[in-house]
């Protein structure tokens, strides 16, 4: 069958030969588009590392002097120490399960710390995205240790001089993570205090279009240091909070009526924001940088669409007195079927292994705009079957429909024709 079909192919080489060429651009263009959505699809669908639902973030702010409601008689306390006693009386909330604080570090934030690790039996330097958290920071947004265990694994030892690190903190000598934990690090360039990795947790990424984050959190926070806070301060420090399960909805609104009671000296509650409508607002741009290309990528689809089914149509189309005269020399329509798919297969493959070098040199000198999947083998070996799988779905459905009408010529019609 193959035999023949080749044999078929050559003699109508000429004619092959620009399908063939069209083919193998075909290829490549829609190589590229697949790598693109899958690169995108899979990294969208990776576990987040986190769990934003039923999460906020409270604003704080201190009133200054000349404003409204300033209370001149805070003198003898620090901002600081009236915004722990702001902590302590969100806590004590009946809807409230935990409140944490932190610098630059809950999800969507968008602000970002970075520190140097060097490790204690090595001279390597590298960097790392640090995250400056108190203990119940990971019971608000959920972490999880890498054993297993739940985040209050994490809590438990978050302290100075320990690190909790993600399982790719230093992927490069430990891809799986777990050997990491009792590792010692400085951070360089001081080599005076060693910090030791006390937990380690899954991967955290960064947003939903990141794929991986590596990053070390610190106990540097303590209440004994936020207290030291001045009014300059207390507006960086991020106040998250998590409700109880089976919270009415509008807890942000109804926190802020209620504010007032929860106001400490000049330190007050500013706004209450839900981190969904925070992840919202930071992955807009995003979104819309993503729908655009949607948009462009399924106009390239319907024209490649268009133009293979309708090659391959008008192609068979014309073949329809010959298959009518197959037909009335004792060809079945099965046999018929089969040998115009072959046909169109075999096109296909013969396009496609030149165009699949071209498509892994293209890979191969990172071109293609889509860097949250490491390129290798198994990416280059499923961007390639799906794009065979495609191109081989339209060629099959623009030949079976106008083979399946030729087939209904009668004879007599066919050799008439000839």
């Amino acid at each position: 069958m193959i035999r023949m079909i080749l044999i078929q192919i050559w003699n109508e080489r000429k004619t092959n030969a620009w399908l063939w060429a069209e083919l193998l651009l075909v290829f490549v263009a829609l190589w590229v588009v697949v790598d693109w959505t899958y690169v995108n699809v899979s990294t969208w669908c990776k576990p987040l590392g986190f769990d934003i639902e039923n999460t906020y973030l409270v604003e704080m702010d201190v009133l200054t002097a000349g404003s409204v409601g300033y209370r001149s008689d805070t003198e003898t306390r620090s901002d600081g120490q009236d915004l722990l006693d702001v902590l302590d009386r969100l806590r004590r909330h009946p809807e409230v399960e935990c409140v944490s604080y932190s610098l630059n570090s809950y999800p969507y934030c968008g602000g970002n710390s970075w520190q140097y690790f060097m490790p204690q039996q090595d001279t390597i330097v590298f960097s790392r995205h640090v995250r400056q958290v108190s203990p119940d920071f990971f019971r608000v947004f959920r972490y999880e240790n890498i054993d297993g265990s739940p985040s209050e694994s994490l809590t438990n030892v978050h302290e100075w001089g320990k690190l909790i690190v993600s399982s790719n903190f230093w992927d490069a000598r430990y891809p799986d993570g777990k050997d990491l934990l009792g590792q010692g690090f400085y951070i360089s360039p001081d080599t005076t205090q060693l910090f030791t990795v006390a937990a380690v947790t899954n991967v955290v990424r960064y947003h939903d279009f990141d794929a991986n984050n590596r990053y070390a959190a610190i106990a540097n926070l303590s209440e004994s240091v936020v207290a030291t806070f001045s009014e300059n301060n207390v507006p960086m420090l991020h106040i998250c909070l998590r409700v109880k399960d089976g919270t009415k909805a509008g807890f942000a609104e109804r926190m802020l009526q209620e504010s007032p009671d929860y106001n400490v000296g000049n330190v007050y509650i500013k706004a209450i924001e839900s981190f969904e409508g925070i992840r919202d607002n930071y992955l807009l741009d995003d979104m819309n940088a993503m729908k655009n290309r949607i948009f462009i990528m399924a106009f390239l689809l319907i024209n490649i669409f268009l133009g293979v089914v309708g090659t391959f149509w008008y192609r068979t189309q014309q073949r329809r007195g010959e298959l009518g005269l197959r037909m009335a020399l004792g060809a079945s329509r099965r046999g018929l079927n089969a040998a115009l798919a072959g046909e169109g297969l075999l096109l296909l493959t013969l396009a496609a292994v030149p165009a699949l070098l071209v498509c892994f040199n293209i890979g191969v000198a990172d071109l293609l705009g889509a860097n949250q999947l490491p390129w290798g083998v198994s990416r280059f070996a499923v961007d390639s079957l799906l794009t065979f799988a495609l191109l081989a779905a339209m060629i099959l459905g623009a030949i079976w429909y106008p083979a399946h009408q030729a087939m209904k010529i009668k004879p007599a019609d066919a050799l008439h024709d000839e």
